[in-house]
């Protein structure tokens, strides 16, 4: 039959199923700036060193910590939400 625990096993979660995009880590309130749909400046080095190797338009993963916060969109030293998660 079908069970749940089955159909679970089956499953990625969002997280690992996006995992092949590059990603930034976020400060607390450069993350909220996300949350609220806003766009964030990239400011640390480590950071720009990953962008520069982009092109503008890119697809970026937004992370706090280990958690998903969205998907966004380079746009020269911005990042902008495209997909928002409530992980």
């Amino acid at each position: 039959g079908h069970s749940p625990a089955r159909f679970e096993q089956c499953l990625l979660s969002v997280a690992t199923a996006l995992d092949d995009i590059p990603a930034l880590a976020l400060a607390d309130l450069e993350a909220d700036r996300l949350r609220m749909g806003r766009a964030v400046q990239v400011l640390r080095t480590a950071d720009r060193v990953v962008i520069e190797a982009l092109d503008d338009g890119a697809i970026l993963r937004a992370m706090d910590g280990k958690t998903l916060i969205a998907l966004t969109r380079l746009e020269g030293m911005e990042i902008h939400p495209v997909r928002v998660f409530n992980l």
